[in-house]
């Protein structure tokens, strides 16, 4: 399994993961607004997004949206987006994806990197403790929805 850094030229490889990863959590979008948002995040460089390889396909996929930590004064990172196709679960994707996730955020000198996941996900949260994350109960999160 490799893990590679997204272009603009991987558009073919990764949208098809990004529109798994919207189904997967209910999410419909014409394929052009898929398109158009991928290569806007990879041509704004707001965005990383790795992608995991194997036997030639791409089969999963990670983004980090750059973020700061005004308390560290240092870069942070915000995992937003992780996802293995079905088919190819129990491969070792996810933690693969995710260590080099870290080794990045240490390159670029980041103080943190963080995430969230529905409580009921238990598979990911334990694959979140077992390469180190911890769970933060000290702070909760509020969203407010904008239409």
């Amino acid at each position: 399994m490799e893990i590679q850094y997204a272009t603009k030229a991987d558009l073919e490889k990764v949208v098809p993961l990004f529109q798994g990863y919207l189904q997967f959590y209910g999410r419909q979008f014409e394929e052009q607004e898929v398109v158009t948002f991928i290569k806007k995040r990879l041509t704004n460089d707001d965005a990383i997004i790795l992608y995991a390889e194997h036997e030639g396909k791409a089969i999963g996929f990670t983004q980090l949206y750059p973020s700061f930590s005004s308390l560290a004064l240092k870069r942070a990172y915000i995992l937003n987006d992780l996802f293995v196709e079905e088919s190819h679960r129990k491969l070792g994707a996810a933690r693969a994806l995710m260590k080099e996730a870290f080794v990045f955020c240490e390159q670029m000198g980041a103080a943190y990197i963080t995430l969230e996941t529905h409580p009921d996900n238990v598979a990911a949260q334990k694959l979140y403790e077992d390469i180190g994350m911890q769970r933060d109960d000290e702070y909760w999160h509020y969203t407010k929805e904008f239409k």
